[in-house]
């Protein structure tokens, strides 16, 4: 599974360190990879899964707005305060563009990743030592001729 967004980029379009008072690194990380997997519901109607880096910059602040109002709705919040208000209008936000994405609406910038391989794994033992020749006239006769038929 892609991770959209790590902790420098939800530390950079995300909640203020304040915000989000004594929540870990590793819960945030886990919420971005939680929104990560959501956010894949709305691109698998568009683009071939999984992404690879460089994610567009808009899917990676898509994901963090939609982890920041998971750690807010968490951590407990206002939604009559204006800095509470701006992290759910955030989730919004979010949302829509990414239902727009899956709608065909909104353009995303992707890297497919390689698909997996169709072709067989070959492999082959050791050379044997037999080698082609052009001149049948030296190849050695293997079982007594023609199979004793007597022609």
């Amino acid at each position: 599974m892609p991770r959209y967004a790590t902790i420098a980029d939800f530390e950079a379009c995300g909640l203020p360190p304040g915000a989000i008072g004594d929540i870990s690194k590793g819960e945030i990380q886990m919420h971005l990879d939680r929104q990560s997997a959501h956010a894949d519901t709305y691109l698998g109607a568009k683009v071939t899964l999984p992404l690879a880096a460089p994610y567009d910059p808009q899917l990676v602040d898509a994901v963090c707005q939609l982890a920041a109002w998971r750690i807010m709705c968490r951590r407990g919040f206002n939604p009559d305060n204006n800095g509470d208000a701006v992290v759910r209008q955030g989730w919004v936000d979010a949302i829509a563009w990414l239902t727009r994405v899956a709608n065909g609406q909104a353009r995303i910038n992707v890297v497919q990743s390689a698909p997996a391989s169709l072709q067989p794994n070959v492999t082959t033992n050791a050379d044997r030592g037999y080698s082609p020749r052009t001149d049948q006239t030296d190849a050695p006769i293997v079982g007594g001729g023609l199979g004793g038929w007597g022609v």
